[in-house]
């Protein structure tokens, strides 16, 4: 218990606090609020009293709000620490970090909030104008790397315009021409993915299945690779929220690189597992590999390290995959093969876990 002297100086420290602080009932009304954190919103102390903790939340991260608490005050969670949006008095969004710790008193057993919240809103706007300038320095080499990709199969469709003109009409040219046109086609129909991607259609999704489907899929081009596929996952289920074809897109495209770089043939592992809050993803292969020099170069627009590639594909995954909350790492060696890790956040039912432990193998090709 705070002696006489002890809450003095606790309540004098708090009223003079540089960031904003407060103390919140169990049931999200203020109880008490500093100077600092009237100056942040705009309201008096009155005004505040008068108010719930989600009263001046912005609509759109009420969610959050409540979930966060909700899972602090079971005990999940020790602490909050985020960053979301206030209303402002007058009308406007203020951007606070928030950090927020469950306090429960020793005489009557009371459970309450303590809050620090600190106005972030100048350090947000200089995030977005750092953002748009990246935008547009992305759109600057967008632009130079489809003036240079597009002139390539340009520079064919003319030449053999002119020879068809010179030489007479020979179905061997009409193939060729056809088949640049359907290049710069390609070119373009992933570039209006990256550029304008569709809105993703975020769904509960057994991650398992998923993957299933994928292997299945992609049986047919490994067997004529000479390539086997093995998908490995020791659940019975592993739940995300996801865009289904959105992942399907990833995956299919990592199967595809794996396949590609075993000419020889050889096989590819699909790994499927739990890590904590996160699901893990693997894909690996004992292919050619990816010199040093290339591997910190894979995501960038337009680089690949296949001959008739253009580097779209693992661009688009990138970006899929940071829409998905999750990470792409990549590890190679040339002549012993790559392997790329996918991290998501995992939506697991834990009581499933404890039913089955068991690994499945799906093997294709041979």
């Amino acid at each position: 218990m705070l002696k006489s002297n002890d809450t003095l100086f606790f309540s004098t420290a708090f009223n003079h606090a540089p960031i904003g602080m407060a103390l919140v009932s169990d049931s999200g009304h203020w109880l008490r609020v500093n100077r600092s954190l009237c100056e942040i919103l705009g309201y008096s102390e009155t005004e505040f009293m008068r108010l719930t903790f989600y009263d001046i939340t912005f609509s759109e991260d009420l969610g959050l709000s409540e979930e966060y608490f909700g899972n602090l005050a079971a005990g999940r969670i020790n602490i909050i620490k985020l960053e979301k949006r206030y209303v402002h008095k007058d009308g406007r969004a203020i951007w606070v970090s928030l950090h927020v710790s469950k306090v429960i008193s020793e005489t009557t057993n009371t459970l309450f909030y303590i809050a620090q919240i600190q106005d972030i809103t100048d350090r947000k706007k200089t995030e977005l104008l750092l953002h748009n300038s990246d935008k547009l320095s992305l759109v600057g080499q967008m632009a130079a790397g489809v003036a240079h990709e597009i002139r390539n199969p340009l520079t064919a469709v003319k030449g053999f315009l002119q020879l068809m003109r010179s030489d007479g009409v020979k179905d061997h040219y009409y193939d060729i021409v056809f088949s640049e046109f359907h290049r710069i086609e390609l070119i373009l129909t992933e570039l209006l993915v990256l550029a304008k991607p569709q809105e993703a259609k975020m769904e509960s999704k057994d991650l398992k299945q998923l993957l299933t489907d994928v292997t299945t899929l992609m049986e047919s081009q490994a067997i004529m690779s000479n390539v086997r596929i093995r998908f490995t996952c020791s659940q019975p289920s592993i739940y995300i929220d996801c865009d289904e074809n959105q992942i399907k897109q990833v995956t299919i495209n990592l199967v595809k690189n794996a396949i590609d770089s075993m000419p020889e043939g050889g096989e590819v592992h699909i790994d499927l597992q739990l890590s904590g809050n996160e699901v893990e993803l693997v894909v690996s292969d004992r292919g050619n590999g990816i010199p040093d020099d290339q591997l910190e170069k894979i995501g960038q627009l337009f680089f690949t390290s296949k001959e008739k590639g253009n580097g779209l594909g693992m661009m688009i995954s990138f970006k899929i995959i940071e829409n998905h909350g999750g990470s792409i790492t990549i590890k190679s060696k040339v002549g012993e093969g790559t392997q790329v890790r996918i991290r998501l956040p995992c939506k697991q039912d834990r009581q499933a876990i404890a039913q089955l432990d068991r690994t499945t193998n799906f093997d294709s090709g041979a």
